[in-house]
């Protein structure tokens, strides 16, 4: 308990660093395996002062109820860093490659809620641990749900908690799994938030999971909220109606993959503009962030599951002609 005071301390009420290369707190007090992880490695204790520093003007600049959800979620957060990332792992570039991937999260979180109006959004998590016959597992999977009085979020809040309900339930072994060797299987779920205008956000979820087999399997699907409506927009609410922004992406999409594969060879033939077209435009492929929209191709979609995903970043600057005027990303 004495750990997590001090760890929630530090997070509502940040101060410089201690030294320019440490961290945001006194590392002769690190009190938990992840902040005495943070301070052995110069880049988490960068990233350490910098989230520090975004949530210090962040929470400096809300009053009221947006300030004491800004204040409650970094509470959480700490509570699912130090569980998370240290509880029954030994493994210290483990344990750091966990805390990098919540620092990156929280990060763009906190860049993307000082980019407008506070957006009320919670931390939601299912954790399991167990053993069922043969397989040990480990469910980590977080989601969001959005609190804010500004729309009805019901329905949104209810696909995100179903979905991950959904996750845990598949990668939970059962007794008739079958398993003749011991095995440990595990399921991850992350999200990151971008703001590309005041009144929309973009929840990017990645998962991960190994549960048995030659590898492990995931995905990234984004979706982009109406604060305003609490409804999802799909990519023809962004584009302008009659302008053929489809074709026009694809082209884009379909020239930058052909360059990736030289070094990274993909599915030469799903760049054929119409497997193209259809695999562009599934829901969960457009990414849009502050300065650009990022079309995200997971493993399989467009390569072999060696080559990982690919991406393709568009700046807005290309996509203008293209924008809906007045609309929810208008440049």
């Amino acid at each position: 308990m004495r750990a997590l005071a001090v760890a929630t301390l530090v997070a509502l009420f940040p101060v410089a660093a201690f030294a320019q290369s440490g961290p945001s707190f006194d590392c002769a007090k690190a009190s938990n395996g992840a902040e005495r992880a943070i301070c052995k490695d110069p880049a988490m204790a960068k990233a350490d002062r910098e989230l520090s520093s975004l949530y210090a003007a962040l929470v400096a600049k809300l009053t009221g109820p947006a300030r004491q959800s800004l204040e409650k979620s970094q509470i959480r957060w700490i509570i699912d860093r130090n569980r998370a990332c240290v509880a029954n792992v030994d493994d210290p570039d483990v344990i750091v490659n966990c805390l990098k991937t919540r620092y990156d999260n929280r990060i763009a979180a906190l860049k993307a809620s000082a980019a407008g109006p506070y957006p009320f959004i919670d931390d939601q998590s299912i954790e399991k641990t167990g053993k069922v016959g043969k397989v040990t597992y480990k469910i980590d999977l977080r989601y969001p749900r959005f609190a804010g009085t500004t729309a009805d979020f019901t329905a949104i809040n209810r696909s995100y908690a179903d979905a991950a309900s959904k996750a845990a339930r598949e990668t939970t072994p059962t007794a008739d799994a079958g398993v003749d060797r011991e095995q440990e299987w595990q399921a991850e779920q992350d999200y990151s938030l971008y703001r590309p205008d005041p009144n929309v956000i973009t929840v990017a979820l990645t998962f991960w999971a190994f549960t048995g087999g030659a590898h492990g399997y995931g995905s990234t699907s984004c979706t982009l909220v109406d604060l305003r409506t609490g409804k999802t927009v799909a990519p023809e609410g962004v584009f302008a109606p009659g302008t053929p922004w489809l074709k026009e992406v694809v082209a884009i999409v379909g020239a930058d993959l052909k360059k990736q594969f030289v070094d990274n060879p993909g599915f030469e033939d799903a760049l054929q503009p119409n497997k193209l077209t259809k695999t562009v435009n599934t829901n969960g492929h457009f990414c849009w962030q502050a300065d650009r929209l990022q079309v995200y191709f997971n493993q399989y979609e467009v390569g072999p599951y060696a080559a990982g995903p690919y991406t393709v970043d568009i700046p807005y600057s290309r996509l203008k002609p293209l924008l809906r005027a007045g609309g929810l990303i208008a440049r």
